[in-house]
């Protein structure tokens, strides 16, 4: 006897195997994007960390040239101690009338190697972005005069 072979009955094996190379594929795909995310994890994750144990390394250092400044009999002293190549921490010592030391500056600056970084062409809301400069009627913000 011979088995009724349906409309589908040949089309099993390969639609099985077209699902299985899809589901291959896609899973291929998604395990190379969750790799490639976890290695700019890994980069975001130390570059925090060393920014994080410079700055602490900076503010010990300034914990210890405070502890100097309060020993000495400075009237007031600035420091900037790097931290990485682009960050700074900056104190300021005053002694106050009665002998003790305040605090009036003690935070992270840019270094002035840096430079500043260049103003990015603004929109201003009025007219084409293009046709103000096209016509030479462009201000340094990008405004009409």
């Amino acid at each position: 006897m011979r088995a009724e072979k349906g409309f589908f009955a040949g089309a099993g094996i390969g639609l099985t195997s077209i699902f299985t190379i899809l589901l291959v594929l896609i899973l291929s795909v998604f395990s190379t994007l969750s790799l490639f995310t976890a290695r700019a994890d890994e980069r975001l994750s130390r570059a925090n960390a060393d920014a994080v144990s410079a700055y602490y390394a900076a503010d010990a250092q300034a914990c210890r040239i405070e502890a100097d400044f309060a020993r000495s009999g400075e009237a007031e002293r600035e420091e900037t101690i790097p931290m990485t190549e682009i960050q700074s921490l900056r104190i300021r010592l005053r002694r106050a009338s009665d002998g003790s030391v305040e605090r009036l500056e003690w935070s992270t600056v840019r270094t002035e190697e840096s430079g500043e970084a260049e103003a990015l062409p603004v929109w201003g809301g009025t007219g084409l972005p293009g046709a103000q400069r096209a016509a030479g009627k462009e201000t340094a913000n990008g405004r009409k005069p």
